[in-house]
């Protein structure tokens, strides 16, 4: 399991734990050498749920001003991006163990850092926008 702060703002954190709780999904079944489709429909909700993550943070960076908005959303299109050539390559050469390494080593230390600092200090900027707002 992989060691990371929570954040000052709740759903960040239940996004985090659900990203956290299809990687490790993923890594399991293919660990397991469940069938490729497995493989394929676990990928596309890692990345849709990462879409659906980062739209969401970013919406809150532009309604509250965030400062480095544009550093932090170039962060998740750098990601998306590399997640989406990841998953194309996967499909096409069905290498699990380029997969598995991916997932485990870049995903995994990419998720650790963007959090302990780029979430952390989002989400305690949001947050204290938020509060002063009501």
């Amino acid at each position: 399991m992989l060691d990371y702060p929570q954040v000052a703002l709740d759903f960040m954190n239940r996004d985090h734990a659900e990203f956290i709780t299809l990687r490790e999904n993923l890594l399991a079944t293919i660990s397991a050498q469940a069938p490729e489709p497995d493989v394929d429909t676990l990928l596309n909700e890692l990345l849709a749920h990462t879409h659906h993550h980062f739209a969401e943070e970013e919406r809150l960076m532009q309604e509250t001003g965030f400062p480095p908005y544009a550093m932090h959303k170039s962060e998740h299109e750098r990601v998306l991006a590399d997640m989406s050539a990841r998953s194309e390559h996967w499909k096409q050469g069905r290498n699990t163990v380029a997969l598995r390494e991916w997932l485990d080593r870049d995903i995994g230390d990419w998720f650790v850092n963007h959090v302990n600092s780029m979430d952390f200090v989002t989400a305690g900027f949001i947050n204290a926008q938020s509060g002063e707002r009501t």
